[in-house]
């Protein structure tokens, strides 16, 4: 009996692998990559002061988003949910809040996308591809943000740039 169990243990450690641990340089589902860029010079990026992005869900609740802070910068990693096909989002210039009241200039954009689940490898699994459909800022009376352009419709690397917004 304990030469079967042997036997059975030699033919099975060969099927092991000993990397099923997913290495952290290995591309997972990608958040959507925004970079801000000026209006009157295209080609150099510009620092939105005070960006902060709050979800927006499918009845029009504010949701936190993980990971996220206030900060000056030119590009903003946001999440796309794969429950649905669209994500909205407010994203603030100048937030703050002061006396409990949120301060600074929210433009709502929306994005509408398709999701794929792409295998990876079996330590990561499978990851998420989107495909944007449209971008759309939403008309307010104060747009601080002017134009989009999807610059690469496939989300599937988080260090590339998927939308350009010109401010």
């Amino acid at each position: 009996m304990r030469r079967i169990v042997f036997l059975g243990l030699i033919l099975f450690l060969p099927a092991c692998e000993p990397d099923d641990i997913c290495s952290d340089s290995t591309q997972t589902t990608s958040p959507l990559v925004i970079e801000f860029f000026n209006i009157e010079n295209l080609s150099d990026t510009k620092t939105v002061p005070g960006l902060f992005a709050i979800g927006v869900d499918a009845e029009g609740n504010e949701v936190v988003v993980d990971g996220e802070v206030v900060s000056s910068r030119n590009k903003i990693a946001l999440p796309l949910d794969v429950s649905q096909n669209q994500t909205q989002f407010k994203l603030y210039q100048n937030y703050s809040v002061i006396d409990g009241v949120v301060q600074g200039n929210p433009d709502t954009i929306t994005i509408t996308f398709t999701s794929e689940s792409v295998y990876v490898s079996k330590a990561c699994g499978y990851k998420n591809v989107f495909t944007i459909q449209s971008f759309e800022i939403q008309s307010d009376l104060d747009l601080w943000m002017i134009v989009s352009s999807v610059a690469i419709n496939e989300v599937a690397n988080e260090n590339e740039t998927h939308v350009e917004i010109l401010h």
